[in-house]
């Protein structure tokens, strides 16, 4: 029997249960999402969850 390899499982389990999301921004907005996340406690994850509900919800419209 093969001896349990937790990196190989844990590596096993990302690529079938998560996916990343990249995205370039300026280094200003980077730097202001990062000051805007730090001030209401937000986690990147924690934003982008919340931004999906929002444009579920209609809550969330790009200016024309």
């Amino acid at each position: 029997m093969e001896k349990f390899n937790q990196t190989k499982y844990v590596v096993e389990y990302r690529k079938q249960h998560k996916a990343q999301f990249n995205v370039d921004l300026n280094k200003s907005e980077k730097d202001e999402l990062d000051s805007l996340l730090k001030e209401n406690n937000l986690t990147k994850v924690e934003f982008i969850r919340l931004a999906i509900e929002a444009l579920k919800n209609n809550q969330l419209k790009k200016k024309q």
